[in-house]
């Protein structure tokens, strides 16, 4: 879908379907994950490469002191770098698209709180690569598109059908899913 052929999104509408970034990610990787993670199913706390995430972040970057900025209790970002720069530490580059889209969707959310065009970065530490991430027209198109279609997800009985992929064997709700 282009950008051209998407309405605009008012604030009104963008208040309503604002949700925190792991939804966004979720939205790229498995409908099934974020209808769960809607109700409340939180897996992560559970999984070996949640952890070791979690770890990577802490240790990455010891130079950045701004870390884990939570904004309106809903969105957190990892790093800020000056007052310019939204920094999301990644473990590897499998997801890109998922990690692209989540840091697309803080760059919008602080544009529409008033903090201007800000410029994003992916972190692949392990990796040792980064990739810059500017809030395109597309790119905006792609967040409002996730945000709707979280909504309409969150608004199903019951949870979408899935079909398994390779990264079903790393994610936290491999046993939820497919036992």
């Amino acid at each position: 879908m282009s950008a051209s052929s998407l309405d605009l999104m008012t604030d009104e509408e963008f208040a309503e379907l604002r949700t925190n970034g792991i939804k966004i990610n979720y939205w790229v990787v498995c409908h099934r994950k974020v209808w769960l993670y809607a109700k409340g199913l939180r897996m992560e706390p559970l999984s070996e490469r949640v952890a070791l995430g979690r770890l990577l972040h802490e240790r990455a970057y010891p130079d950045l002191s701004r870390r884990e900025v939570l904004i309106d209790d809903l969105i957190k970002i990892d790093l800020l770098e000056a007052e310019s720069k939204v920094l999301e530490i990644k473990h590897s580059r499998k997801l890109v698209d998922a990690a692209r889209l989540q840091v697309a969707y803080y760059l919008l959310y602080l544009r529409r709180l008033g903090a201007g065009d800000l410029a994003g970065e992916l972190r692949f530490p392990k990796e040792r690569r980064r990739e810059e991430v500017h809030l395109t027209p597309e790119l905006e198109a792609a967040v409002m598109e996730a945000l709707r279609g979280i909504r309409r997800v969150e608004q199903l009985p019951s949870p979408p059908q899935a079909n398994f992929m390779p990264t079903c064997r790393i994610c936290a709700y491999c046993e939820l899913c497919w036992g």
